[in-house]
């Protein structure tokens, strides 16, 4: 069951993870703010990513994103999202709107006050940084808390993204071991907590610096993790010699 704070009560809200129907998702992407798109983007795409890893379905549909200005910020947006008027997403969803993923602040999102859990997603401020290293320095706060993309942030991240994917493809060359899975239960759990994140990328770090785990084990573990958070973490295998 998916728990998401809405921005509007303050409340926690559980959601039927879209097993039973698909879960209707409108991601508002606000005008102006490149990297206050991409954080909406990226926040979107981990709920869409987390629901269906999980065994769900999604009807998404993403407003505003034609008017954002985040171009290739992101090196792709993911392929799933959708670029829809408001119109076309009221149509294409056909139906009651479960999740609206909405800016802090921003006054052109369309929805009905009324309609949906209201996900916030706080202010980012500094500059932009190219592809994936961006996506990472983005989920490494909670979503609801204001950002700043100062270079040693970026600088952290790509360093931090580089670290992992050649452990990823060390790891790979090693015999293959089940997946460590009390770590993996603790992080799907923290995704399962309102899209926490932060506890995720935490939670690897320690995976990946324990040395008496064997690599398959570690490996296997950061690839399945990697399809909730979108890294292309299994990039460099076939590509990195000790």
């Amino acid at each position: 069951m998916l728990r998401i704070e809405d921005g509007r009560t303050g409340g926690t809200v559980e959601l039927e993870p879209g097993r039973r129907a698909p879960l209707r998702v409108v991601a508002c992407v606000p005008r102006g703010s490149g990297a206050q798109a991409a954080r909406v983007i990226v926040t979107t795409d981990v709920l869409v990513r987390t629901v269906e890893a999980t065994g769900g379905q999604v009807l998404l549909a993403v407003v505003g994103a034609e008017d954002a200005g985040f171009g290739g910020a992101l090196g792709a947006a993911p392929a799933a999202i959708r670029v829809a008027t408001v119109s076309e997403a009221q149509e294409g969803l056909a139906g009651r709107v479960a999740v609206r993923v909405v800016a802090v602040g921003d006054t052109d999102d369309p929805g009905d006050e009324g309609e949906g859990v209201r996900m916030d997603v706080g202010p980012v401020s500094g500059g932009m940084s190219p592809g994936l290293d961006l996506r990472l320095a983005l989920m490494g706060r909670d979503r609801r808390v204001p950002l700043e993309l100062a270079p040693p942030a970026l600088g952290t991240a790509a360093a931090r993204l580089a670290r992992w994917r050649r452990d990823v493809a060390l790891w790979a060359e090693e015999p293959s071991r089940p997946m460590c899975a009390q770590h993996v239960e603790r992080m799907r759990a923290a995704l399962s907590r309102d899209l926490d994140t932060p506890a995720v990328l935490e939670a690897l770090d320690f995976v990946g610096a324990q040395t008496e785990l064997p690599p398959g084990s570690r490996f296997e573990t950061f690839a399945h993790m990697d399809r909730f958070l979108g890294l292309e973490l299994t990039r460099e295998i076939g590509g990195v010699r000790p």
